[in-house]
């Protein structure tokens, strides 16, 4: 009989759908690290919500199978290292989401008609009605950072106050968002003409301090931000900087600086101009109630079926394919993203050459997921990853591959934007005999034979006496060392630069490289 531990406080459903498939399940709440450790000995399944479940939990699960968050972020967990033991992590998406859109307005309309102030006011017997003049929603601009689950509810919730919506999400296509009627603009855009800003992003590497003090100088007068997500999605010196020099700007948080804990909050400061509330996002007894039965109906299939539902890792590799394979997506992706500049994709294109198109499927989906990552608007697992592309509008296309080129196993990938005109890059690679990841190809530029590793800059230019001269020179007086240097032309004359640094190339340094070569394109990146 498998055992089950929840390590959280659920709705009772989920020890019922568990029991009632024969599961022995153990309810025990509010466990340290060293006490989770001890106690998830000689169980086969976790559920938590947000506990941490980390190396040291993981390592003492002697017959743990798998661990499921009941929610979406799985930011607690170490999944690498659950990969590492062969313990499937899976997650509830959308369980909480409609929680979370509908507090965003709680939040907006309890700002906009000072309702706080008002219910204290009133409880203490005053009537200060004149006092308490607000404003309306309807015909407002609202900003939404992130279109995933929450942020397209949060759009639709928006067209019933008849708000304009504005939104960022590099991994939504145009037609998408023209479906749910949302603008996509920039972010610099977004901060200058909304009303309402609003987020909806996990935080990650590249959204940890996305907004910092050029968006916030930005926001208009009498605009209000609203998080929901992850304090740290905002620069906390910026946002406590820009809260003491306008004193125009409103604040809704569900979310804090100083993590889910007692004790004062250092933007409290701004008094009613601040509305917080206790991470109170997914606290409804609906959220409770959906997250409690996905949570345990997937421990459920997993340990009774070995079916996997909603997995965040992916545990089913073929044998016969080399993993590196899976690496040169996520390269090749990368480059990609850089090439073709943050436009949204509308299409992309696998091609997989040789032996290696039996795996065009697995591929395909660490390809996506590697997309998703590298964009960081959603946290996916390889399966479900070509199905949430299609949701956000992206077609994913299979190529059948013409193996008389001669390119032995290898990849092509193709992205194609249609955002402000037609946009496409194409990038192949390999495996070397040694192992090493290749980039034989990047749109026109035939025979690169890149090795991508470290820090690297691409410049792309028309083609001239003295061009590596140029860059050369401006790396050497930044003392900057170059450890290799990849150069082709085209047809039409063009050429690609490609430096490998011992260090990473600074601003200062960049700008110079770019003012004296005046590219077409150039970027930073490392590897």
């Amino acid at each position: 009989m498998s055992r089950v531990l929840i390590a959280t406080k659920l709705d009772p459903s989920a020890e019922k759908i568990l029991r009632d498939t024969g599961i022995e399940v153990e309810v025990c709440q509010g466990l340290a690290e060293d006490a989770l450790a001890e106690k998830i000995v000689g169980f086969q399944g976790l559920i938590v919500r947000s506990e941490k479940v980390t190396r040291k939990v993981l390592e003492a699960g002697n017959e743990l199978k798998a661990v499921v968050r009941a929610g979406t972020g799985v930011n607690t967990i170490d999944v690498a290292c659950a990969t590492e033991r062969n313990v499937q992590v899976m997650n509830t998406p959308g369980a909480n989401s409609n929680s979370v859109a509908e507090l965003v307005f709680a939040l907006m309309l309890a700002a906009c008609r000072k309702l706080a102030y008002a219910d204290r006011s009133v409880k203490q017997g005053l009537w200060e009605k004149s006092g308490l003049m607000g404003r309306e929603l309807e015909g407002k601009v609202l900003g939404i950072i992130g279109l995933g689950n929450i942020g397209s509810l949060v759009a639709g919730i928006a067209r019933g106050f008849q708000m304009t919506v504005v939104g960022f999400d590099p991994l939504i296509s145009a037609s998408k968002a023209s479906e749910m009627k949302v603008e996509l603009k920039s972010l610099d855009e977004i901060f200058g003409s909304s009303d309402f800003i609003t987020f909806h992003v996990p935080l990650n590497d590249k959204t940890r301090g996305m907004i910092g003090a050029g968006l916030l100088g930005r926001v208009k007068k009498g605009a209000m931000l609203i998080n929901t997500a992850r304090a740290e999605i905002i620069d906390h010196d910026d946002l406590l900087k820009a809260l003491k020099e306008r004193e125009d700007l409103l604040l809704g948080c569900d979310i804090f600086y100083e993590g889910d804990k007692e004790g004062q909050k250092d933007l409290a400061f701004i008094g009613d101009r601040l509305i917080a509330t206790p991470h109170l996002g997914a606290s409804t007894s609906e959220a409770n109630r959906r997250a409690a039965t996905a949570g345990a109906e997937g421990m459920r299939d997993f340990l009774v079926k070995r079916m996997v539902r909603y997995p965040v890792n992916n545990l089913e590799i073929p044998p016969d394919l080399n993993p590196r394979f899976l690496e040169l997506t996520r390269l090749i992706g990368e480059i990609a993203y850089f090439n073709i500049g943050e436009y949204q994709p509308h299409e992309v294109r696998i091609t997989c050459y040789g032996k290696l198109n039996k795996h065009i499927d697995v591929l395909t989906g660490y390809l996506i997921k590697g997309l998703m990552d590298i964009y960081q608007m959603e946290a996916i697992s390889p399966k479900d990853a070509v199905g949430r592309a299609v949701q956000r509008g992206i077609n994913v296309v299979k190529r059948i591959p013409d193996d008389s080129k001669g390119y032995g196993e290898s990849m092509t990938i193709d992205i194609l934007s249609k955002k402000e005109g037609y946009r496409e890059t194409s990038i192949r690679g390999m495996i070397t005999q040694a192992g090493e990841l290749k980039i034989n190809r990047i749109d026109t530029f035939l025979n690169l034979d890149l090795i991508p590793s470290g820090n690297m800059l691409f410049s792309y230019q028309k083609d001239r006496v003295g061009l590596i001269n140029d860059i050369s020179s401006a790396l050497s007086g930044g003392k900057i060392n170059i450890l290799n240097i990849r150069f082709t032309t085209d047809k039409e004359s063009n050429s690609i630069a490609v430096f490998q640094t011992e260090k990473p190339v600074s601003k200062t340094i960049y700008g110079k490289i770019n003012k004296a070569v005046k590219p077409y394109k150039s970027f930073l990146m490392k590897v």
